[in-house]
């Protein structure tokens, strides 16, 4: 058994090594996934609206910017909840607030993915 310095309750420690990871494979899909689309933007300064939006339609554009939003998403969400976990002084007021976050980031990412279905279709 685990010696706990004083002031310290003996609760079960929750290791962290699984939320680091995921935060650390996001960033790096998230990497490639920004790189892909900064240069498929930097092709539509030349364009009119109309080919603008069937490079944005394309099958391959359309799926790099869906992956955008979603692990876009996700890596923030992680993000925020260590935030959260590390700078607001409340326990109790720390699950409702990562709960809070993450149900606005869901409905900021169905948002967009529902935008993405509308100037596709």
């Amino acid at each position: 058994m685990a010696d706990y310095p004083a002031g310290i309750d003996h609760r079960p420690r929750i290791s962290g090594v699984q939320h680091w990871r995921w935060q650390r494979l996001s960033a790096i899909v998230l990497f490639v996934v920004m790189a892909y689309l900064v240069f498929v933007v930097s092709k539509l300064g030349t364009l009119d609206y109309a080919q603008a939006v069937a490079l944005v339609t394309a099958p391959v554009n359309l799926l790099g910017l869906a992956c955008l939003v979603v692990v876009g998403l996700f890596h923030a969400s992680l993000g925020l909840e260590v935030v959260i976990e590390d700078y607001v002084p409340l326990k109790k007021g720390r699950r409702p607030l990562i709960y809070a976050v993450k149900a606005v980031l869901l409905f900021v990412g169905l948002t967009s993915l529902w935008s993405l279905v509308v100037i596709a279709f």
